[in-house]
């Protein structure tokens, strides 16, 4: 699992706000936004509660999500291994910090598509 303390570097959150539920709230589910910033995903922190069985552990998880649909990306955190644990409709990559779980998502172009062997490493 992920230093809470010092990996965020490359997507920092997008206000005070998002920081503070990622650092002491529940556990949730957290996507960038358009500028790139993390911001809380209620949406998907809902769905994923839905699927977990509590409790939830702490920690947080970088992970990538290939909706299978479409092979398209999206880098994720998530602050609890319980929330990434399946999808319904995405394949979950898991990694160890956020610069290697971004650095991944760059290497597939844009916009990031995956269509072959999953998960990546």
């Amino acid at each position: 699992m992920s230093d809470p303390a010092r990996d965020t570097q490359q997507a920092d959150f997008g206000s005070e706000f998002d920081r503070h539920l990622a650092h002491g709230g529940c556990p949730a589910v957290f996507t960038c936004d358009a500028d790139g910033e993390l911001r809380l995903a209620d949406d998907r922190s809902r769905e994923s509660h839905a699927r977990a069985t509590p409790p939830l552990r702490p920690g947080w998880v970088h992970c990538l999500y290939r909706d299978r649909a479409t092979g398209y990306v999206l880098y994720v955190l998530v602050t609890s291994p319980d929330l990434c644990s399946d999808h319904p409709r995405a394949d979950i990559a898991r990694f160890a910090t956020q610069a290697a779980a971004l650095d991944r998502l760059a290497s597939l172009g844009v916009p990031p598509l995956h269509r072959g062997a999953w998960p990546i490493d």
